[in-house]
């Protein structure tokens, strides 16, 4: 009987990638002593799952292969005399909780994880000698649970809502009134708790405050199977949308709006209503020069400044104002455009207070004059004093984090109720805006990621300037995610994603991996940034070549440098030039046939992946005085993307510590030149 399991470990000795968690009938006080004394498990069961935790160690192995492995362990175990059990489980000992670290983050890399204590000493108890397969592995699953919600009867209210979607009927009434009804699912016990919040509260104001992967999408979906008339769901873009559309039920009546279709619903409402002078102010973009657009509204030139020059200032303005909770503009809203002119900000209010009204003038806006964006309609809605159409239901808006003071305002107005979905960690310029009087629920346990990384997540949370939530982040403890620290980048995967908080790390990998014969995709918001920005090392590189200034070239190699990029520049002084960027363009593929995506770690909101790898960069960062986004939170989003695996750098934490000081001290050297610029303290 002792060479059986030598038989057994050559069986199963395979690599695939786990898709699933499992768990091993195995406690950890059972490993620590097998560490600590070498002395092997008592039972059969324990000792089938210590040698598949040491097979585990060294590979993944596919969910069946594992399942048949502990099966037949168990049962050569109990029939052996021990002979077997000493050959091959007796260990040296000697060891202490560095080796027990060590084992369970290398068998949680492999997707595999050690069952609860009170799971394998139940089993135990009642069959010490056969693995009871699927029933121990069902026993294992805690993170969610059965529930019952109960959805109380509501009522329909007394008036009649607006049009409720371009193609339907204009006069369709708000939900009818509907008996009380009960759902049963999956939840965690923080998402059943918010469910029935929502379910007793539908003309609320509920601010729903979840940290990534805790499951609102799921909420959602529960909410609308519950009562597909009662509620409509809204998202920033059409992609959100979209991939949340196949999702429902084909025959559901449920509403899938984008915050875009909101507002022209919302405008065309107004406009019946005899708001806006007969004008429906409806989402638009312009394509006419910013000269041409000056010429047409009458703008004039202010100063040494012509008058386009004049209309981007204007706009500017505009834009930080509607971003902004004042109901009118002020000098302020021009302090990055005009910092040096605060106590004469006065011509250019007035120039931005003309382009606001040619913005909802019907003349002007005939031929498509001027933009109009969703913060733009927010503001306008919210100074028209106008609510979203009651035939909505209770709304559903899905990262609310990024909403405006304004928007957040007009949806306060609804009568039946709105749910806000956000984490203000994701929000990476600024803080989210909050209803003066709300509801305020919160999410903290993950359903994506394992307890391995509450540690590095908490640790970022901590370090973020809007400060701690009063629940921290959780990770599943029924959920393996391996971390993995790397010494050198070559180690990371070959797949999956990698996430970059350089723009030129990035190119420079995906220059890289295409010259290597890699299916690379690149996530289009990181595409488009890529595409506008690159062209300035490239030109920069070409006037050098000229014989011309070389001022912006040395510029850009002593800011790769200051980041510890001093290899970045060569990327484009050894021939990278535009021509080259157009077959780096040409040869990306798309997501469903790429190998490795890449994209900046502030573009990885909504995105999940099975191996996430973060570069180094991704921590290297806070430099610019004028950095547009917090590194903090982009490191957030890019630490809770990974569900199974997720690699980065041994000292990320501690330089995403000085990333942090470092835009502290940005933002605090913006500040004084803003009371400069107005006069507060002296040169």
């Amino acid at each position: 009987m002792a060479a059986a399991p030598l038989s057994i470990i050559a069986m199963y000795d395979t690599s695939p990638f786990a898709d699933t968690t499992h768990f091993l009938p195995l406690r950890r006080r059972t490993l620590a002593q097998y560490l600590g004394r070498g002395t092997p498990p008592a039972t059969p069961l324990e000792q089938a799952g210590l040698l598949a935790a040491q097979l585990c160690r060294l590979h993944a192995h596919p969910r069946a292969q594992l399942e048949r492995l502990l099966h037949d362990a168990c049962a050569l175990f109990a029939a052996d005399d021990g002979s077997a059990v000493a050959a091959q489980l007796s260990g040296t000992g000697g060891e202490g909780q560095p080796a027990l670290d060590a084992w369970l983050a290398e068998l949680a890399m492999h997707g595999v994880l050690l069952a609860p204590d009170e799971a394998v000493e139940r089993f135990v108890a009642a069959s010490p000698d056969a693995y009871p397969g699927a029933d121990f592995q069902a026993a294992c699953q805690v993170t969610l649970a059965e529930h019952t919600i109960r959805y109380p009867a509501t009522a329909a209210p007394d008036d009649e809502g607006e049009a409720v979607d371009p193609e339907s009927d204009p006069d369709e009434e708000a939900p009818r009134a509907t008996g009380a009804i009960e759902r049963n699912g999956l939840f965690t016990s923080e998402q059943a708790r918010v469910l029935r919040a929502i379910a007793a509260n539908p003309d609320e104001l509920i601010d729903l405050d979840a940290y990534a992967g805790t499951g609102k999408s799921h909420l959602v979906l529960a909410l609308m199977d519950a009562r597909p008339g009662r509620y409509t769901y809204i998202a920033p873009s059409r992609g959100q949308v979209e991939a949340f559309r196949p999702r429902l039920p084909a025959d559901s009546a449920t509403r899938l709006l984008t915050q875009i279709e909101l507002a022209n619903l919302m405008v065309q409402q107004a406009a019946r209503s005899g708001r806006g002078n007969g004008f429906v102010p409806t989402y638009r973009l312009s394509t006419i020069p910013a000269w041409e657009i000056a010429r047409r509204i009458g703008l004039q030139g202010i100063g040494q400044r012509v008058p386009e020059q004049v209309l981007m200032t204007a706009l500017e303005g505009i834009n930080r104002w509607c971003a902004s909770a004042s109901p009118t503009l002020q000098a302020a809203h021009f302090d990055r455009s005009l910092p040096w002119a605060m106590l004469d900000a006065a011509p250019y209010v007035a120039a931005a207070e003309h382009v606001w009204r040619c913005m909802f003038d019907a003349g002007v806006q005939k031929g498509g004059c001027l933009s109009l964006n969703t913060g733009h309609l927010g503001k306008w809605l919210e100074l028209q004093g106008v609510a979203p159409p009651v035939g909505l239901g209770m709304l559903l808006v899905d990262e609310a984090h990024e909403l405006s003071p304004a928007w957040k305002q007009v949806l306060a107005r609804h009568a039946p109720g709105v749910v806000s979905l956000g984490d203000p960690h994701q929000r990476l310029v600024g803080r989210a805006s909050r209803w003066s009087s709300s509801k305020v629920l919160e999410m903290s346990q993950s359903v994506r990621q394992g307890s391995q990384v509450d540690g590095l997540v908490n640790q970022s949370l901590a370090l973020d300037d809007i400060g701690a939530s009063s629940e921290r982040f959780m990770g599943a403890s029924d959920r393996a995610t391996g971390v993995r620290r790397y010494a050198t980048w070559s180690q990371v995967p070959q797949s999956g994603a990698r996430l970059y908080g350089s723009l030129w790390r990035l190119l420079q990998e995906a220059h890289q991996l295409l010259a290597q014969g890699a299916r690379v995709h690149v996530h289009p918001a990181s595409l488009r940034l890529l595409q506008k920005e690159a062209q300035a090392p490239i030109d920069a590189w070409r006037s050098v070549g000229r014989g011309e200034s070389s001022r912006r070239w040395e510029a850009f190699v002593e800011a790769c440098e200051q980041r510890g990029q001093d290899d970045i520049p060569a990327l484009f002084s050894g021939g990278f030039d535009s021509t080259a960027l157009e077959q780096l363009l040409a040869a990306l593929v798309p997501a469903q046939d790429a190998g490795i995506t890449l994209c900046l770690a502030q573009h990885a909101k909504n995105l999940q992946f099975d191996r996430v790898a973060m570069s180094a960069c991704c921590f290297i960062t806070g430099y610019e005085t004028r950095q547009a986004h917090s590194p903090v939170r982009a490191a957030y989003l890019a630490l809770t993307r990974g569900s199974q695996q997720l690699w980065l750098p041994g000292d990320a934490m501690e330089q995403l510590q000085l990333s942090a000081q470092r835009h502290a001290e940005s933002l605090e050297t913006r500040r004084m030149e803003k009371r400069r610029a107005a006069g507060h303290v002296k040169r």
